[in-house]
């Protein structure tokens, strides 16, 4: 399945999901996951990962939700496994 590019997401500042990513929130992981749509992967809100800028940014609650919406699980911090 392709990403949808051609839908322009809303702005994600001000979002507590957004500031989860920001400050690589552990507490957050589990609840949402994000996706970047310039590289197509997604990621959990504590991942290691330089954060994206907020225009490519789409939240999806569970990781299922992401990987059908497009987007390949990060390498760096596997959100489609369980959390440890």
């Amino acid at each position: 399945m392709q990403i949808d590019r051609t839908t322009t997401p809303e702005l994600p500042v001000g979002d507590a999901r957004w500031n989860a990513i920001l400050t690589r929130d552990r507490s957050m992981d589990g609840r949402f996951v994000y996706g970047t749509l310039s590289t197509g992967i997604f990621c959990r809100p504590s991942c290691s990962s330089r954060p994206t800028r907020p225009e490519s940014v789409v939240f999806h609650e569970t990781a299922e939700a992401a990987r059908e919406g497009g987007f390949r699980a990060c390498l760096r911090c596997y959100p489609d496994q369980p959390e440890t």
